[in-house]
C-alpha cells in the first residue's frame, strides 16, 4: 500500500518541492521563482497537498518537479493559483471589446471545465466553446488567455485547445 508525500507549492503555483514531509533542505516560506507564500495545505479544509505518490520497496523514478493539483482531493475547491489563473482569465475576456456580453458569460462559464486533471464529459464542450469564442477576441486577448491555461491545463486539455 502506497501514501502521498506533501507537497509544497506558492500561492502562484509553482511547486517547490513534492516531499516537503520527507525533503527538509527544500522547504521554503516562500517562492524562489516569484516571491509568493507557500503552503503544504488546502486553504479551504486544511488537507495536505498530495505530492509524490511512494510505495515501501519500489524505487521512485518521479520527478521532485511537477505540475500543481488544480483542485483539492478532499473538498473539491480550486487551491488558490487555480482561483487566480480563472479570475485573470475572467478579467481578460470581460476587457475584450470584441465580445458582447453574452459571449463574455459564456466564456466565463466554460473556464473551470478547462482546468480538469481528466476531462469529463462537458469538457469537449468547453473545449468547442473555448475556440468558438477565442478566434472572436482581440490578439491581446487571445495571447493573455493562451498564456493562463498554459500553465495551468493539464497536456490534454493543452492538445486539444491546440497550445
Amino acid at each position: 500500500m502506497g501514501f502521498y508525500h506533501t507537497a509544497q507549492i506558492c500561492l502562484n503555483g509553482h511547486v517547490v518541492t513534492n516531499s516537503f514531509d520527507k525533503n527538509v533542505a527544500r522547504r521554503q516560506d516562500f517562492c524562489d521563482k516569484c516571491g509568493s507564500k507557500t503552503i503544504v495545505n488546502c486553504t479551504n479544509c486544511n488537507a495536505t497537498i498530495h505530492g509524490n505518490y511512494q510505495v515501501e520497496g519500489v524505487w521512485n523514478l518521479q520527478s521532485t518537479e511537477s505540475t500543481s493539483p488544480a483542485y483539492c482531493y478532499n473538498c473539491g475547491n480550486p487551491y488558490p493559483w487555480t482561483e487566480t489563473a480563472l479570475e485573470s482569465a475572467k478579467i481578460l475576456i470581460n476587457e475584450d471589446e470584441n465580445l458582447n456580453s453574452d459571449e463574455k458569460l459564456l466564456f466565463c462559464k466554460t473556464l473551470p471545465e478547462l482546468i480538469v486533471e481528466s476531462p469529463t464529459p462537458k469538457t469537449q464542450v468547453a473545449i468547442v466553446r473555448f475556440k468558438k469564442l477565442l478566434s472572436k477576441t482581440a490578439s491581446y486577448t487571445a495571447d493573455g488567455l493562451r498564456d493562463i491555461f498554459i500553465d495551468v491545463a493539464s497536456e490534454t486539455i493543452k492538445k486539444s485547445l491546440g497550445l
